[in-house]
């Protein structure tokens, strides 16, 4: 099987080809926010040093958020338009569920962290065991800090941290669990493409006209025009 993956979720977008679990190629957007310009050149580019064609594909998957409002519009409507137009069966990533998979541990659990506006963040926790991938264990949630330390108090094991939340709130966390908290290595901290096309593979293709952003919270486009109709 080979899948096609689609990252935009976040300032570094990518794109990625896997076949049957193992990741033919990667192409980075490089750049800030300009994934709608350089998103689709990206995939032509990397199928044409593979040689591989459109209707090589068999799946696209998507990084779904939550993240970038922009970025995963574009990216969504990147894989639901190739989707639709070739006929391929598309699958939605979590962003979280994404981070989890890529965290490098044996058996732990694992929270993924994701910024979000007024000091909140994204996160959901997850059982992870060497062989056997990752499990949610919590919904996906939108917490301060405050609410994230109440939630995660009753977890008596170590936890792993990793998520671009960190680069602004490692310290901060390592103050509050000096003893419990652990971290995954900063290249570890943004979702890749390479791992939204494998887990593409395991994870249940769905319509193409289903798949949408995973906002959690409305957007701030959304929060003024409602704000406004009141």
């Amino acid at each position: 099987m080979i899948v096609l993956g689609i990252e935009t979720s976040t300032k570094i977008g990518s794109a990625a080809l896997s076949r049957n679990g193992k990741i033919l190629a990667e192409a980075d957007l490089t750049g800030v926010m300009n994934h709608s310009e350089k998103l689709l050149p990206a995939i032509e580019k990397m199928m044409l040093a593979k040689k591989i064609g459109f209707t090589d594909i068999n799946r696209i998957a998507i990084s779904t958020g939550p993240g970038s409002f922009t970025g995963l519009r574009i990216g969504i409507t990147v894989a639901r338009t190739m989707a639709q137009m070739l006929h391929k069966e598309v699958v939605s990533i979590p962003t979280l569920d994404c981070l989890a998979a890529m965290a490098p541990v044996s058996e732990s659990l694992v929270c993924p962290l994701i910024p979000a506006i007024q000091e909140q963040v994204y996160y959901a926790l997850y059982r992870c065991s060497a062989g056997r991938g990752c499990k949610k264990i919590t919904s996906y949630r939108l917490v301060n800090l405050e609410k994230l330390a109440r939630d995660l108090k009753k977890y008596p094991q170590n936890i792993v941290f990793t998520g671009e939340a960190l680069f602004s709130l490692k310290e901060t966390l390592l103050q509050s669990w000096p003893k419990k908290a652990g971290f995954t290595a900063p290249n570890a901290w943004r979702p890749t493409a390479s791992w939204v096309s494998l887990l593409g593979a395991e994870y249940s293709p769905q319509p193409w006209g289903k798949i949408g952003p995973y906002y959690i919270r409305p957007s701030e486009a959304e929060l003024k025009w409602n704000k406004k109709g009141k």
